[in-house]
């Protein structure tokens, strides 16, 4: 059996306070009440995503450029431990391993959000109903809100190297 809940409970990590450990509830719910109340309005005004057979494609797309992602992220965070150490002073090292969970979850998230749309798509539907609908409105807008956050990160990444290099 595959077990996810490690990748989810690892990128629940990243939503914590480095100073003092504690959960960062503005963040929490930032990336799911949003898409909670978007998918809830989503059903409740009863709206229907079409062009279902194009969204799975965009899926699959950003699925394979995470798979890439994840692949040179090993090469950073190896790169950091070299460099730095395995402690956790070596800042580096420690926003890889955030990458790398947020980057994980993420690509959980769009597995998910692609099977649910291949199967939607196997069954001739362009257009799905309201429930289906609200369902993937959440998967949609809490994958675009982690994206986001991993962008963020990045532009973090990269900046923390520009100093450590200075």
């Amino acid at each position: 059996m595959i077990d996810v809940i490690p990748i989810i409970k690892d990128h629940f990590k990243t939503l914590r306070s480095h100073r003092d450990n504690r959960i960062m509830w503005k963040q929490v719910v930032f990336f799911y009440g949003i898409p909670l109340l978007l998918g809830a309005i989503d059903t409740i005004l009863a709206w229907r995503i079409g062009g279902v057979g194009n969204i799975l494609t965009a899926f699959a797309i950003l699925a394979g450029l995470l798979f890439n992602l994840l692949v040179l992220l090993f090469d950073v965070a190896s790169k950091a431990a070299q460099a730095g150490g395995l402690g956790d002073d070596n800042s580096r090292l420690k926003l890889a391993k955030q990458l790398q969970a947020n980057v994980t979850y993420a690509l959980l998230v769009a597995l998910l959000t692609a099977s649910i749309l291949g199967v939607a798509s196997g069954m001739k539907m362009e257009t799905v109903n309201r429930w289906l609908s609200g369902i993937l409105l959440v998967l949609l807008a809490h994958f675009s809100l982690t994206l986001l956050m991993i962008v963020r990160r990045i532009r973090s990444a990269f900046l923390n190297s520009l100093t450590a290099q200075a």
